[in-house]
């Protein structure tokens, strides 16, 4: 085999999930904040593709989710296009996940391209658009091939797809997989399984594919087979845009060397090319002044490494406070220390540290429902009859909001 057959470079990315809904929970942005947020993921594909032509690469990989199907739209799917162009004689290989199928139509498809008066993918896209895997040859390298299969449409698929072997066609020594499914061993971000596609790491090593780029989960995740070698990996999404999605998010820049023995080492180098990251700070106000309270968010911007002026920045306020303290209004004071500031309140009013005279109306509610609460924490936390003890606590201090202000303060406390 020639020197310049045993090395093959690649850069991996998935899940960038263009053009997707941007406000999730208390993560709202204004319309032009949207827009702002919406060209952030297209200058990050674009700031990973220069990367990828900075460091010569073989291939860029994109195992799946490269934009939503549903609220795609034409200048940014056309800015993707003239991206992948930018890039020459480097192929970029996509595999079509359960967000962005290969349908109709979709972007995907040059005959929907052209009904939009759209110009086509171009000659270094290659896409996989059948539902059954198949054998790409790299365009310029005879001893690589891609290897993938293209999800038809945003349904989850609960068939093992890796559970028999895969016909590869004519073996090369660096066979590379794309795939967009669910490592079952792996729980998300947010602790749940998204399930679709699921498969063993025993099923993917059964393959004995060189390499396999993997797409759905949005964390970066180095899959190693039995001995530790790595066989696969996930590089995560590609920007987080919930705060399930928090800190520094990455493409791979990979390089698989083949010895002249046929061992084959392959080393990762996680990449953050995201110009910001979602990140959350819970502060306690609990005994605190409004320089306390100041003093307490530089120490934990500075513990966490948030960037003030880059990232986007959610600060939950928690634990209980005076009436004449107000910690919203001190961090409304600092908003524009910011470049996006989310103030979550989730504090309670100090109103336990009272003593109240047994005759009034405040502690006889206030006995009712400590009592309330403490029967459902003794039957497990759960619902007993009318109200959980969650609820018992929410309408705790909702109830002396009214008893005490006239009025009630909706705070964030789930």
């Amino acid at each position: 085999m020639p020197p310049e057959s045993k090395t093959f470079k690649f850069l991996q990315l998935s899940d960038v999930h263009l053009d997707s809904p941007q406000n999730h929970g208390v993560l709202a942005y204004s319309a032009a904040q949207r827009a702002a947020r919406y060209a952030d993921l297209v200058e990050s594909i674009a700031t990973a593709f220069r990367l990828a032509k900075e460091h010569k690469v073989d291939a860029v990989l994109i195992p799946g989710a490269l934009w939503e199907q549903r609220t795609i739209r034409g200048d940014t799917a056309g800015t993707v296009l003239e991206a992948i162009e930018e890039l020459g004689e480097i192929p970029v290989v996509i595999a079509p996940g359960d967000s962005d199928p290969f349908v109709l139509d979709s972007p995907y498809s040059d005959e929907f391209l052209a009904a939009r008066g759209m110009r086509g993918w171009p000659a270094n896209a290659l896409i996989f658009t059948s539902p059954d895997f198949e054998t790409l040859k790299h365009p310029t390298r005879d001893d690589v091939s891609f290897t993938g299969r293209s999800f038809t449409s945003t349904d989850k698929i609960t068939d093992r797809l890796l559970e028999q072997p895969i016909n590869k066609g004519e073996e090369t020594p660096f066979n590379i997989l794309l795939f967009h499914g669910s490592l079952e061993s792996h729980a998300g971000s947010d602790g749940q399984h998204r399930i679709t596609a699921p498969f063993s790491t025993e099923e993917l090593q059964a393959q004995k594919f060189t390499y396999a780029a993997l797409g759905h989960y949005h964390e970066y995740i180095d899959v190693k087979d039995e001995a530790g070698k790595t066989i696969g990996a996930y590089s995560g999404c590609l920007v987080g845009r919930n705060f399930e999605e928090l800190g520094m998010r990455v493409v791979i820049l990979g390089t698989i060397t083949i010895d002249e023995n046929g061992d084959v080492q392959t080393v990762l180098e996680p990449v953050e090319v995201a110009s910001n990251r979602l990140t959350y700070l819970a502060v306690d106000v609990s005994g605190l002044d409004e320089d306390a309270l100041r003093e307490e968010v530089a120490y934990g911007i500075e513990d966490h490494g948030i960037r003030p002026d880059q990232d986007i920045v959610c600060i939950s306020l928690e634990g209980s406070c005076q009436d004449a303290f107000n910690p919203v209004r001190v961090l409304e004071d600092m908003r524009s220390d910011f470049y996006h500031l989310i103030i979550v309140d989730r504090t309670r009013p100090d109103y336990l540290s009272e003593e109240y005279d047994a005759r009034t109306t405040e502690h006889k509610f206030i006995e009712t429902m400590i009592e309330r609460k403490q029967s459902a924490q003794a039957n497990g936390d759960e619902e007993t009859g009318a109200i959980s003890g969650k609820t018992a606590e929410d309408a705790l201090y909702y109830g002396l909001d009214a008893l005490k202000r006239k009025k009630v303060t909706v705070r964030h406390v789930d």
